[in-house]
Order: C-alpha cells, then structure tokens, then sequence
C-alpha cells in the first residue's frame, strides 16, 4: 500500500475520531450523565482520543514496515519510526488514559499511576538509542558523502 493510502486510510479516520470525541465530550447530555465520579464525556473521549491515538500508531508502524518507493532519505532512519512514534504515543498516553482512570485512582494509585508512565516514556528512549545504535548509524555511516558542486 502507498504512503498515500495509508495516510488517508488511517489518517481520516484519526481525524474523525478526534472530531467525534471533541464534539461529543462538550454535548451536555454526555457532561451531566454520570456514573459515580466519572462523566460519560469522559468515557467518550477517552474512547475518541485513545482510538485515534492508536490509529496513528498502527499507521506508523504499517508505514515503517513497508518501505516507501521514493522516501529513500529515510531508508537510514527507518529504524527510528517506530521507536519514536512509541515515545510520543506513550507520551500522550499518559493525558488520554487519565480522562478515564482520575476518578478511581487515590493519592497512592496517581503516584503509581505516573511511575507505570515513566517506566514506559523512558523505556520508549532507551529503544530509540538502541535502534540508532544497533540500525541507523551503521547505515548512515555507510551512505556516500554528498558531494558539493564546484559554483563557476
């Protein structure tokens, strides 16, 4: 599949996702319905943004495993998309699963919470080094030196 289709098969559906969940987390129906302390716009983002969330991962990494005809700039970088794209989704994670989690978690369960987090932000670091270490640099070192035109 191009990078065309994947962006518009995986990217539209992201984007609406988002929208919906936006949309649907301000109607009033969804503020004032409650079950205990969690909101249903609550439920209903944590559904929107964590699907689109997930998308975009999927995408990603459909992407970095099929190299695109054309994108050889990132043949030596191909190593680092998934990796990266793990980080920033671990990261924003962290915003979206606390839409749902907040009402249940005590002072202790919120510093558990964070730590799980953190263990997963820095372990989402520690792939990307490797993978540059272990995939990128060798292949970046091997790439011929871009020679300079001579200007007459």
């Amino acid at each position: 599949m191009t990078a065309r289709k994947l962006m518009m098969k995986y990217g539209v559906a992201m984007w609406l996702a988002l929208l919906f969940a936006m949309i649907l987390g301000q109607v009033p129906l969804f503020r004032d319905t409650t079950i205990g302390k969690l909101h249903a716009s609550d439920v209903v983002q944590l559904i929107g943004y964590g699907g689109a969330l997930v998308m975009a991962w999927l995408g990603v990494r459909r992407l970095a495993a099929a190299p695109q005809e054309g994108w050889t700039w990132l043949h030596p970088f191909q190593g680092l998309v998934l990796p990266l794209a793990t980080l920033v989704a671990v990261s924003v994670a962290y915003g979206v699963m606390l839409l749902g989690a907040e009402p249940f978690l005590s002072k202790f369960g919120r510093t558990v919470y964070n730590w799980c987090f953190i263990a997963g932000i820095v372990a989402s670091c520690v792939w990307c080094v490797m993978s540059w270490i272990r995939k990128c640099a060798p292949l970046v070192a091997e790439m011929e030196p871009r020679r300079l035109r001579r200007v007459a």
